[in-house]
């Protein structure tokens, strides 16, 4: 018994180097992702997917190539430009929904959005670990695992954020573009080579028109960013603030072709006296930034932070920064996240749709990550300063028993949630491939396309037995003339789609 019990305390006792442990959270990050991206072949058009697609469509009909897919790209954006809205890069990117060339290609869609969010995590937390705190290549990849895998599995709302094509791009998709840019800015501010710098420069001037004329919340927030680093900059007499001048430029100018658009006033008449006044409007948006902390947080982000906490003692442990005015920090990242609620606000008098707080939750989860990072760093130094001598550890790294313990309170967090498909988009995608319901839905939905096709001019189909939640945002009505009825009915050259029993 002694025996067994001796070797139980060494294995407690034991602690995983960094490269065992960023690997271990690489290989979790990819078995999170697995089931998403496999449930993307079961996704379906939905709504604006037809509004938005027809204008390439229709090109594509007169001449199948690649310059004929973007004279209607162009169409479409000025098109609604003029009559509905401003976000001009947002709807280039609607234009394109995947299933324009091939009705089975819809799934591109879904897949890339899912890995777009990956990769600009991935970008934007190697440029702040590595670049800003000199971070070794493993601490880097697993601060970068589990800051993409609590973005993409703890998504506010996963079916509007993924598996809905316009939905996604217009929020998730345009919020990654600027998460990418912001990376870029910060790159070029922390002395890129001048050969990535003018690479560098060039993808901020395209980054700058993706984001300025994006989403209401995303261009927004870019804006105040690239004008705090600019601010940031030039507090801190750093001349390579000037890299970024000629894309924050071309972002404000982007900026005000997005919220000056004719079609912004005939948006806001459909919705109106729905919104709040300018002023008021700014106000109510930190009362919703309070109100959403919990549920934008909850347990499982406190969970993540104390798994990371070591981790990130040991980084800024070895980081020159100064780790000064911490508040500061903090005062600013809840401006700069209570923002996200402004423009729901001030155009539709309430927080916004779950694809909108798509987009807030994203900048909470990075934002907090990076207050955690400040303050403990902030810690660190004033430790150092009192002359407090950190105790050495032999071997270094973090015990497993920490890891274990971690991970037996995220599964318990995990088992008492009471709505797990909602909240953790792996577990959905998982729950739907498993008990078949995704394969039911996607082949009702082709017999549906199916039965359009062959009918004749009116066409009445059957409501969907199998709605997964995950992947069907509507149905279609009874009523010929609702919206989601008379898109699909344009899209099948047919006079109406009635649905019913």
């Amino acid at each position: 018994m002694e025996r067994w019990k001796d070797r139980i305390k060494k294995c407690l006792a034991w602690r995983a180097d960094q490269k065992t442990t960023a690997i271990a959270a690489a290989a979790v990050l990819l078995a999170l992702l697995l089931p998403l991206c496999i449930l993307s072949f079961y996704s379906a058009p939905w709504y604006d997917d037809y509004i938005y697609g027809r204008f390439v469509r229709n090109f594509l009909q007169e001449e199948n190539s690649l310059s004929s897919a973007l004279k209607g790209a162009l169409y479409c954006v000025h098109t609604e430009w003029w009559a509905w809205q401003g976000t001009f890069s947002s709807i280039f990117f609607m234009a394109f929904v995947p299933f324009v060339w091939e009705e089975s290609w819809y799934a591109l869609g879904p897949l890339f959005l899912i890995l777009l969010l990956v990769v600009s995590v991935f970008v934007l937390v190697r440029v702040l670990a590595a670049d800003v705190l000199k971070a070794d290549k493993w601490t880097c990849l697993l601060l970068q695992s589990v800051t993409a895998a609590m973005a993409v599995v703890l998504m506010y709302h996963a079916q509007e954020g993924y598996y809905w094509y316009i939905g996604g791009i217009h929020y998730v998709g345009m919020h990654s573009f600027l998460l990418l840019l912001i990376a870029a800015w910060v790159k070029l501010m922390n002395g890129a080579g001048k050969a990535a710098a003018a690479g560098l420069v060039l993808w901020s001037l395209l980054g700058a028109v993706l984001a300025g004329g994006s989403n209401y919340v995303s261009t927004l927030q870019g804006l105040l960013v690239g004008l705090s680093l600019l601010a940031l900059g030039a507090v801190l007499k750093n001349r390579r603030v000037c890299l970024i001048i000629p894309s924050l430029a071309l972002y404000g100018y982007a900026f005000y072709k997005n919220v000056s658009a004719p079609g912004n006033a005939k948006r806001s008449a459909a919705f109106q006296g729905a919104g709040l006044e300018p002023a008021e409007a700014v106000l109510c948006s930190f009362q919703e930034a309070v109100a959403y902390l919990w549920e934008f947080s909850g347990l499982i982000t406190i969970a993540i932070s104390l798994l990371l906490a070591p981790v990130i003692w040991n980084m800024v442990k070895k980081s020159s920064l100064h780790f000064r005015w911490p508040g500061l920090l903090l005062a600013w990242s809840f401006c700069l996240y209570a923002t996200g609620f402004t423009p729901s606000l001030y155009a539709m008098g309430h927080a916004g749709l779950g694809r909108t707080l798509n987009a807030v939750k994203l900048t909470w989860q990075i934002l907090f990550l990076i207050n955690e990072v400040y303050w403990l760093g902030w810690i660190q130094a004033r430790q150092a300063e009192r002359g407090k001598p950190e105790k050495s550890r032999a071997g270094g790294g973090v015990p497993i028993a920490f890891y274990a313990v971690m991970a037996i309170m995220i599964l318990g967090i995990f088992k008492i949630d009471g709505n797990k498909i909602a909240h953790y988009s792996s577990w959905g995608a998982y729950c739907y491939l498993r008990d078949g319901e995704a394969q039911r839905f996607h082949q009702e939905y082709l017999e549906r396309v199916e039965a359009i096709k062959e009918g004749g001019p009116v066409v009445t189909v059957k409501p969907l037995e199998t709605r997964p939640w995950l992947l069907s945002p509507g149905e279609l009505s009874e009523d010929p003339y609702s919206e989601p009825n008379m898109a699909m009915a344009d899209w099948y050259d047919k006079e109406a789609i009635i649905c019913q029993p």
